[in-house]
């Protein structure tokens, strides 16, 4: 494809710990103790940050929010890259999940 920059992918695992975004924490515990303090509000977006970059598992890294009803469990995530130029709307990023009872593939983008 002309303008795409061919690379290798050097997969890491990461040390940086994944949490979930705000909103899709919210499935998984009641925040409301939370959202009434602004000082344990400052604390969750300050310690439970997650992994906005090109990944493999973890929890999805919404630009916007997690998509509702979604398909399947969350797989990777693509996103817009300076080096080999490939921008996906405007810097987006591409959410796959798998189902694994209908075996399909399912896929979520948003953008700035």
């Amino acid at each position: 494809m002309r303008g795409l920059k061919s690379f290798q992918i050097h997969w890491n695992e990461s040390e940086q710990r994944d949490f979930p975004c705000w909103e899709e924490a919210w499935s998984y515990v009641d925040l409301t103790e939370v959202n009434e303090s602004e000082e344990a509000t400052d604390h969750f977006f300050s310690e439970y940050s997650n992994y906005s970059f090109t990944k493999i598992g973890g929890y999805g890294a919404y630009i916007q929010s997690p998509p509702h009803q979604q398909q399947g469990e969350f797989m990777l995530q693509i996103t817009s890259e300076e080096k080999p130029r490939f921008m996906i709307g405007d810097n987006g990023t591409m959410y796959f999940y798998y189902d694994k009872e209908s075996k399909e593939w399912f896929m979520h983008w948003d953008c700035f």
